[in-house]
Formats: structure tokens, C-alpha cells, sequence
């Protein structure tokens, strides 16, 4: 199994999540951690570096919001590397020409930030965007860990990333959908509206897609509810 993490994250988070249960590859993404994001890098070429990590004859997928828009692309453009795909907290792309358009404005605005501000301005813009507040109050402990995570990261590779790699750069990859064959499980916090109704319709329009909603659970709900989500993978992938 080869894991994708979201923006921010590392590779670490989701193998203390998944633990010795759930025997699986974590791969850091570009612009996080060490690793630097290309210039020129694309969702599709991230995509295709990745599925060599990935068996000849088909692993399983699992991607995390930006690791899910990866692990999407991955899926379509490289159906033999893919025998069974989870999606959490993830979309298909932007259809709305204007709302992609504000969406690589804002992200650029963030990029802006990064570059001249550093990681601390950075933050304290990111922690405040009322689609990434958790549903209920957090351990202090997961909430510095959480932090500190994100204040070890590259400013620079970060901003690379949303200029890149955001989901306003994203390919609409809805009418794509129906070529994935494969089983498929997408996953998305209760609080987290957008998500559950966007997910609901991509479980809708794939032949084999399955939609799970986490009670109790905004966009991180991995973080929020990480034995529910191991639940759901062990499931699933048995």
C-alpha cells in the first residue's frame, strides 16, 4: 500500500496513524519536508514519479486531500499500477471556470506570504480558515504536534506547491471518473460539507465507488477520528 500525505503533512503522520496494522509505503511529496518541489512540477508528473513506487501488477492507493488529488491522477493515468483506491477528503477538480480562477488567486496570495513572510505569518493565515477547523476541541498534545509538523516545512517549497500543485491547477477530472473500474472508497468528515457532498457525487459516478461520511470529523479526519479512518481501511482493503 503506498500512502500520500496532505499539504503540510509528512510522510511520518499517516505511519504512526496506520501503525503495524496496515503495512504501507508513506512517500513524502514534493515541497515538504527535505524533499523540493520542481518548478515545473505538475499533479500528472507527480503522479507518474509516483506509480514506479507502486507493483507492476496493481497495489493499493491511499491519498489524503492533496495526496487524494494525486492519488486520483495516479489511478487514471496508470490504471495497471492501481488495484484498489481510497480518497479522503478530496475532489475531482474544480469545474467552475471563475471558482478556479479564485482559487489559484488565493492560493497565490498564500504563496505571496510564504515567500516574504516566512512560516509564522504563513500559520497564522492557514489555522484560521474555518474549513480546516476541527469539529471538536483537539488533545493540546496532537495540536503541537500538529504544529510543529507544519514549522519544519520549507516555506519556499510550500509556496511552490500551491502555485503548482493546488487544486486550482488541477485538471477536471470529473467526466474522467467513470474509467476507473477499480473499487474505490472515499472518505470525508461530517462537518465537513463541501467534501461530503462533493464525495457523494463522485462515489455517485464511479462504477465501483463507496462513500463513507466520519461522524464527529472536519477535512482532517484522520486526524480526528484516526481509529474510525484505520477502521475504514482495514475494512475495506480485507
Amino acid at each position: 500500500m503506498l500512502v500520500l500525505h496532505g499539504f503540510t503533512e509528512t510522510d511520518l503522520f499517516w505511519s504512526d496513524l496506520l501503525g503495524a496494522q496496515l503495512k504501507a509505503t508513506c512517500a513524502l511529496l514534493p515541497g515538504h519536508g527535505w524533499k523540493p518541489c520542481p518548478p515545473a512540477a505538475t499533479l500528472a508528473s507527480v503522479a507518474h514519479d509516483l506509480s514506479a513506487k507502486l507493483p507492476a501488477d496493481g497495489g493499493d492507493l491511499v491519498g489524503y486531500s492533496l495526496g487524494g488529488r494525486i492519488a486520483l491522477q495516479l489511478a487514471l493515468d496508470h490504471p495497471g499500477r492501481v488495484r484498489r483506491l481510497v480518497l479522503v477528503s478530496c475532489l475531482a477538480g474544480i469545474r467552475d471556470a471563475t471558482e478556479r480562477s479564485n482559487r489559484i488567486a488565493r492560493d497565490e496570495r498564500i504563496a505571496q506570504v510564504l515567500d516574504e513572510e516566512g512560516l509564522g505569518s504563513f500559520l497564522a493565515l492557514w489555522e484560521t480558515n474555518p474549513a480546516l477547523k476541527p469539529c471538536l476541541p483537539q488533545p493540546r498534545g496532537l495540536a503541537e504536534s500538529i504544529r510543529s509538523m507544519r514549522m519544519n516545512q520549507d516555506p519556499k517549497g510550500l509556496a511552490t506547491v500551491l502555485r503548482r500543485l493546488g487544486v486550482g491547477h488541477m485538471d477536471n477530472l470529473w467526466p474522467r471518473l467513470k474509467e476507473l473500474t477499480i473499487p474505490v472508497l472515499l472518505v470525508a468528515g461530517s462537518a465537513d460539507g463541501r467534501y461530503v457532498t462533493a464525495m457523494q457525487e463522485m462515489a455517485g459516478l464511479l462504477p465501483h465507488g463507496r462513500f463513507s461520511r466520519v461522524a464527529n470529523s472536519g477535512h482532517a479526519v484522520h486526524r480526528e477520528q484516526p481509529l474510525e479512518v484505520r477502521g475504514l481501511l482495514t475494512d475495506f482493503l480485507a
